[in-house]
């Protein structure tokens, strides 16, 4: 039965009956365009017009039918992505304005509901945010969660204090180069950025020593945030101070790392893992982070693509060769 949409607000700009969205078919299948019905906008829920969208890991990860939950196919994937409030449903608009830019993260998206790969979603009002209108779409839609998950790693997790010395796996990456930005910020005597490649510290910070490759780091650090895994990370773990501590939190460079014990614990190194589908970080975190982009204080690098090619973008990524967070402009 339809939604009844008398008690809908909208923008008077006229909507169309069908929109565009990237769906999977088969999981490990690349997606594929296909045009459907305009979503209808239930209670507490507001129809979005995108404007970008990401394309993640986490995404890749859904669509390769290895996440916990898998989605009836066809689907739409996407976890997280930014736009414009077009549509409001009854017993919604308290915490976003019609017209307002927002970005849009979580409650399911791209998993147990469609997600931000198409030209128009219908979210719960309670995964929406509203962002400063000044910000860039792509940016709104890429900053959000990798700057919680850096913060996170960082602080709630590594505990890091100020004047003590950290290192940074992947410090290149979303995650990786917001845990730099951050550590400079609230005060780390040091902060040693790992990369792959020399060129790849080029847009770094200053103020950062640059590592390249990960066989040790002298002097040792307090606290290493390792966003990238693999089997390298237990040497990593030689580069901390005896009682020191290791948020790790990714496995682009492999999903397994073998330790020795007696090594392990003769070092005194706390193994902790960055979890952040069991954390909730403060709403007004993500909003304190977000006006940091806003006022050009954070950044975040994005690979902006047509979102007619976004299934090369996806393969791009899955080989990991995408400098930045990849996003889908509609």
């Amino acid at each position: 039965m339809a939604a009844d949409q008398s008690n809908v607000i909208e923008t008077p700009e006229e909507l169309p009956a069908e929109m565009t969205a990237a769906r999977v078919h088969r999981f490990g299948a690349a997606p594929q365009l296909d045009r459907l019905p305009l979503p209808e906008v239930g209670e507490g829920e507001v129809l979005v017009k995108m404007a970008a969208s990401v394309v993640s890991h986490h995404d890749l990860t859904v669509a390769g039918g290895r996440f916990a939950v898998r989605p009836a196919l066809p689907y739409t994937p996407g976890l997280e992505g930014a736009g414009t409030v077009v549509r409001v449903g009854a017993g919604a608009g308290s915490e976003v304005a019609l017209g307002s830019l927002v970005r849009l993260y979580g409650g399911g998206l791209g998993a147990s509901r469609a997600g931000t790969w198409a030209e128009y979603v219908v979210v719960p009002e309670r995964v929406v945010l509203e962002v400063p209108p000044q910000l860039d779409a792509e940016v709104a839609a890429a900053c959000g969660s990798v700057a919680l998950t850096a913060w996170v790693a960082l602080f709630e997790v590594g505990s890091m204090q100020r004047g003590e010395r950290v290192a940074v796996a992947g410090a290149s990456g979303a995650v990786g180069s917001l845990v730099v930005q951050l550590a400079l910020r609230h005060g780390a005597e040091r902060v040693v950025a790992l990369v792959r490649e020399k060129e790849r510290g080029g847009a770094l910070p200053s103020g950062v020593e640059v590592v390249v490759g990960d066989d040790g780091v002298e002097p040792p650090v307090d606290l290493l945030v390792d966003t990238v895994g693999g089997p390298r990370l237990s040497s990593r773990v030689g580069m901390v101070n005896p009682g020191g501590r290791v948020a790790y939190l990714g496995y682009t460079a492999g999903q397994e790392a073998c330790f020795t014990l007696p090594n392990l614990l003769a070092r005194d190194v706390r193994l902790l893992p960055v979890n952040m589908m069991r954390r909730r970080p403060p709403r007004d975190l993500e909003s304190r982070l977000i006006g940091q982009f806003a006022a050009g204080e954070l950044q975040v690098a994005t690979v902006g693509v047509e979102a007619r090619r976004l299934a090369t973008a996806v393969a791009q990524l899955d080989a990991g060769r995408a400098r930045g967070r990849v996003v889908a402009r509609w």
